[in-house]
């Protein structure tokens, strides 16, 4: 099976050594190009960062060079430090649950369209939801990730634990696809909650890696942080958990 995450905009550094090169990575490399002199202004004007923001992310891009995405190199899922990832917490894994996370998670990416957990990656700032001339970024990579995701899985499940900016980014025709869900009880009224789904996403990669050889059975099993199945509003294909 796969675990589907979003990338996140936090970044940081990783004792995780990359396996791989990325999947898309001559596309990646287009894209790049395509930002990579800009200025901090432009920067700030593209993303609606703050001046100081910008201008990191203006050497970030000055820095990226797509021939030094070789083993060895800082891991994707490693460099990866919001929400979800967080609770994933991958360099504290146990090593064959770290093992699992590495080899089953994949990572949606406005810039490189799909990354392998195991792959090494430059630091960024391109979300899927974003437009480099005239092709949104979701529209330009997803025949090429759908159908590399779907020959990847070759009859296993895809677990989505991706917001739906990402999700959306895979034609889910062909793929035993299963959303997951997560609620929160306000009142006598069910919501979902940005920061509290994202946080919830990456303690379900966690247990899905920590009991890996059950695969998609740990799904009904999870009970982090409060949170239980509500049977009522799950099926085969979608799991609801709400606190």
């Amino acid at each position: 099976m796969k675990i589907l995450l979003s990338s996140a905009k936090t970044l940081g550094p990783t004792a995780l050594r990359g396996l791989t090169s990325p999947i898309f990575l001559p596309e990646a490399s287009k894209n790049m190009a395509a930002i990579q002199g800009w200025n901090s202004k432009k920067i700030g004007g593209f993303f609606g960062t703050s001046d100081s923001l910008s201008e990191k992310v203006m050497h970030m891009h000055q820095a990226w060079n797509a021939t030094m995405h070789g083993p060895e190199g800082p891991c994707a899922l490693g460099q990866f430090k919001g929400e979800a990832f967080a609770k994933l917490d991958v360099e504290h894994l146990p090593p064959r649950a770290q093992k699992a996370a590495l080899e089953n998670i994949v990572i949606g990416s406005g810039l490189y369209g799909l990354l392998r957990a195991h792959d090494t990656m430059q630091p960024y700032r391109l979300d899927m939801d974003q437009k480099l001339g005239a092709i949104g970024l979701r529209n330009f990579w997803k025949p090429k990730i759908s159908a590399w995701l779907k020959e990847a899985l070759a009859g296993q499940p895809c677990i989505n634990l991706a917001s739906a900016e990402y999700a959306e980014a895979i034609d889910q025709t062909g793929i035993d696809w299963i959303d997951v869900e997560f609620w929160q009880e306000v009142g006598n009224k069910r919501k979902a909650v940005s920061v509290f789904s994202k946080q919830a996403r990456g303690l379900m990669a966690r247990h899905l890696c920590l009991h890996s050889e059950q695969g998609v059975a740990a799904l009904a099993d999870f009970s982090e942080e409060n949170y239980r199945l509500d049977p009522t509003l799950s099926h085969a294909k979608r799991f609801v958990f709400v606190r």
